[in-house]
């Protein structure tokens, strides 16, 4: 469970309910706010634009759907409609995303998240929770 407190966020500027993230670069801060939603300090790891085995999946209420994983991190992912199966998201819609990058554990299951951001047909997704696993296993998990 997730330590929460209501504090001044220093990226939106507003009170807001903040997350304790005790991975954080502790010289910015250890607490994220949850409404501005500015976690994009997480190290990424890229999959690259022309990577076409890493696969996932989105579902919404509508639709299943197979996407490119462009860069993935403990609180997002950067993801590419397939264009032989073009679908409709908006920023700020829920949707779930199943990376498919290993036969157990948090890369094998459905994450809920939100649509951050959209640009033709990529966009950015953040978790509901950040995931487990530090960057250096994400990685060696893409790698492998």
């Amino acid at each position: 469970m997730a330590l929460l407190e209501h504090r001044h966020c220093p990226h939106c500027g507003k009170a807001a309910w903040q997350e304790f993230v005790p991975q954080a670069d502790p010289a910015g801060s250890h607490w994220r706010c949850r409404d501005c939603g500015e976690r994009r300090t997480a190290t990424r790891v890229s999959l690259g634009r022309t990577a076409l085995l890493h696969r996932g999946r989105v579902q919404t209420n509508r639709i299943c759907a197979p996407v490119r994983i462009i860069d993935i991190s403990r609180d997002g992912a950067r993801l590419c409609q397939d264009e032989d199966m073009p679908f409709t998201v908006a920023v700020e819609q829920r949707l779930l995303f199943n990376p498919l990058l290993h036969p157990t554990g948090e890369l094998a299951q459905y994450l809920p998240a939100v649509v951050r951001w959209i640009e033709g047909i990529e966009f950015g997704l953040e978790f509901d929770r950040p995931l487990a696993l530090p960057p250096g296993e994400i990685r060696h998990i893409v790698k492998n």
